[in-house]
């Protein structure tokens, strides 16, 4: 049956269209001429190929907990939340009983004894996702797997504006709704004529992007768990969302676009989002709450604030998206691993000397007093905003940037504002005077800069870095290194100026320059009364005795590194220029060990989904109002795949 004749009989059936307008219709006459209409509606034969499209059940995933909706997620589970007067799954429910799906089945989890209720109210069925806090929601579809047939797959916490869901369902589909501006959803890159999607990949601008209802028919419900069983062993797996498992078998699961008005259904993430929506939510917060109670004070206070997480990945080549060095770190540093005792393992490193200390004070020829080690230069800056930073405190940090300085800046409930970092003709630049005018205006009590900058390249003179600190006394300077060793590494502008300024504190770590990112190693330099008083933040014990050792390899080997450093500062500046020879395409002058590409006439989004596509990971960062490209370097044959690819690309 095609699907406009289909349309046509579920119109009906669903009573949603009388049988005397059908067959006004051409498909109506067509139908009666099949047997399968007649003037008193769908005949036997027209019931027999309408059958085989109902659908047998909706599963509504209810198990999660809501850590965005603190505290009122500590109480009750989001989709006992009442939203304009209704209680959002009762909704959904009540939704789908009007369109004729009366086996309903739950997946709880968490606190799953608040929706026994709705077992006797409603008739539902109840399955309880034991695993609710271990894996992800597709944990709830395991629990749930004898219940997939024709079946509507659904969130308890979504609002649909409109009743969406029918009782007869032509295909598999994913409702999508579109976003002009970017979003972190996962958004349908590619479909094909048939409307099916293709491809789908997380954040993206001008795109549809999947939301609320999905729909399953037998076959595919069985191909589902037949791959679910099949990979449930894999640890990774079970921590997938189902939209990523989805992705995963994308080819072999087809659902069709099913696209939505703008706002026809909704997804709260926090409590300000749904008051937002309904600001009567506001009183629902104060019946359920008590706000005198200071754990709860204490779980609101946080509840908007978001942590900083790179995006999971299991793939172990074409990572360009991390600044990982993929030239590797020195031999030597294996052959640590090599030499470790049992002593390394249950003892702890309670020496009066620290080695590693020791070794970067020579290394650098900074006294071992104005250096502190840290477990990776992430660590570093959190330590540094913990002890420095209070509420209400005002911040300065670059953009584009790091968001991780704004997320550690959350925490503490202090304000960010950014400073220009601005695009010149052949790199990027600091805008010094935005810096020092905000500097003036606001009294920040910390001013970030980052050198080699990230995501540009670029690098600050040493006179404005030392203008801004002599220019700013009042404020902590915190100059971000993390990509030293690219450029100029004698470290005398560094000795100069924390030995002379009482107010700086430079960060660095061993993950970049020396290949080193899983051992989790960073430093800070400043003067001493500085690091004293961060110091009272660092860890109780010393950063991993194993990974001290394989820093202190690295150092040592300073002719390898020298030769990494010539041979990736090579390869990037032909990187560029074999960019630059591209037909509107920008690529910058960069100090690091990674290049930012502005793309004059094609979707970075979308080439950054087809790189991916062909197996080379790659970053996006917004610049004011367009995305531009971060490309790590690696050896030469990998950055000739992935200027290859990235043609193809463009083409496209």
């Amino acid at each position: 049956m095609n699907e406009g004749n289909f349309k046509l009989l579920r119109d009906i059936a669903e009573q949603r269209l009388s049988i005397e307008d059908a067959l006004l219709t051409i498909e109506g006459k067509i139908l009666a001429e099949q047997s399968l209409l007649d003037r008193n509606g769908i005949t036997a034969k027209g019931e027999k190929q309408l059958a085989p499209y109902r659908a047998d059940n909706a599963i509504i995933m209810a198990a999660g907990y809501s850590a965005r909706c603190m505290p009122l997620s500590n109480i009750m589970p989001k989709g006992l939340f009442k939203v304009k007067g209704e209680i959002l799954i009762e909704r959904e429910i009540r939704q789908l009983l009007e369109a004729g799906i009366t086996d309903i089945i739950l997946v709880t989890g968490f606190q799953a004894e608040k929706f026994e209720y709705l077992k006797e109210k409603y008739g539902v069925s109840i399955v309880v996702n034991k695993n609710f806090d271990k894996y992800n929601n597709i944990a709830s579809l395991y629990e749930a797997q004898s219940c997939l047939k024709n079946s509507y797959i659904l969130c308890s916490d979504n609002y649909y504006e409109e009743n969406v869901f029918h009782k007869y369902v032509y295909a598999p589909y994913y409702s999508c709704v579109y976003s002009e501006t970017y979003c972190d959803e996962f958004c349908v890159t590619k479909t094909g004529e048939d409307g099916r999607i293709l491809n789908i990949h997380r954040g993206g601008e001008r795109s549809w992007y999947t939301i609320g209802d999905c729909y399953f028919n037998a076959e595919l419900s069985e191909k589902f768990c037949h791959f679910m069983n099949r990979e449930w062993s894999d640890l990774k797996v079970r921590n997938m969302l189902m939209d990523d498992f989805h992705i995963r078998h994308i080819r072999d699961l087809p659902l069709k676009k099913q696209e939505r008005p703008r706002g026809s259904i909704l997804e709260f993430d926090t409590l300000e989002e749904i008051k937002e929506f309904d600001p009567g939510f506001q009183d629902f917060i104060k019946e359920n709450l008590d706000k005198n109670n200071p754990v709860n004070q204490v779980f609101f206070k946080y509840s908007d604030v978001k942590s900083y997480h790179s995006v999971p990945t299991e793939q172990l080549g074409g990572r360009l998206h991390l600044n990982e060095n993929l030239f590797k770190p020195s031999p030597k540093c294996l052959e640590v691993l090599k030499n470790i005792t049992m002593e390394d393992l249950y003892l702890y490193d309670l020496g009066h000397s620290d080695a590693l200390l020791d070794t970067l004070a020579d290394s650098t020829g900074i006294s071992a007093n104005n250096i502190f080690v840290h477990n990776g230069s992430a660590e570093v800056i959190k330590s540094i905003f913990s002890i420095l930073l209070n509420e209400g405190d005002h911040i300065l940090i670059p953009a584009p940037g790091w968001s991780y300085y704004q997320s550690v800046a959350d925490e503490k409930f202090a304000k960010c504002v950014s400073y220009e970092v601005r695009e010149a003709e052949e790199s990027y630049e600091y805008n010094i005077a935005d810096i020092l005018k905000k500097a003036e205006e606001l009294q920040p009590k910390m001013i970030i800069l980052t050198t080699p900058q990230m995501p540009t390249g670029c690098v600050i003179p040493y006179p404005d870095i030392e203008q801004i600190i002599a220019q700013n006394e009042h404020s902590v300077i915190m100059i971000d290194e993390a990509y030293w060793g690219y450029g100029i590494d004698d470290n005398v502008f560094e000795k100069k100026i924390i030995t002379k300024y009482s107010n700086v504190v430079i960060t660095r770590t061993f993950s970049k320059f020396y290949g080193l990112a899983n051992i989790r190693i960073g430093y800070g330099l400043c003067s001493y009364p500085l690091r004293r008083t961060i110091g009272l933040d660092l860890p109780l014990f010393r950063a991993s005795g194993i990974s001290r050792k394989i820093a202190i390899a690295a150092l040592c080997d300073t002719r390898y590194y020298q030769e990494m450093k010539q041979k990736t500062n090579e390869i990037r500046n032909w990187f560029i220029r074999e960019l630059n020879r591209l037909p509107h395409v920008k690529a910058f002058q960069s100090s690091s060990n990674y290049v930012f590409i502005k793309l004059l006439h094609a979707d970075a989004d979308k080439i950054r989904a087809y790189m991916e596509e062909n197996g080379i990971l790659i970053r996006l960062f917004r610049d004011k109002d367009a995305l531009r490209l971060r490309i790590t370097i690696g050896p030469k044959d990998i950055m000739e795949r992935v200027l290859y690819q990235l043609k193809r690309a463009l083409m496209q």
